[in-house]
């Protein structure tokens, strides 16, 4: 019942293309940049490294609440090459 449910949230989401829309009803609005650093090197992902992932949405999401124009961008890998 569940996976029904989320499909059909998921299929509401996708016809009325709300996540560009939320992001787009911040425009104009004071700026937060932020720029990820670079993903684990290993192929594997390490508990901290998890910890991190979820600190950094935690804030990008918190940013948006309080209705800034937040602006992130993933960064770079260890070859310095963009992901």
């Amino acid at each position: 019942m569940l996976k029904e449910l989320e499909k059909e949230v998921k299929e509401f989401w996708e016809k009325h293309n709300i996540p560009e829309k939320v992001l787009n009803s911040r425009k104009g609005r004071k700026k937060f940049f932020f720029m990820d650093g670079p993903p684990y090197a290993t192929g594997y992902i390490h508990m901290g490294t998890a910890w991190n992932k979820i600190l950094k949405d935690f804030y990008l999401r918190f940013f948006r609440m309080l209705g800034f124009d937040v602006w992130s961008q993933p960064g770079y890998d260890t070859h310095g090459l963009p992901i």
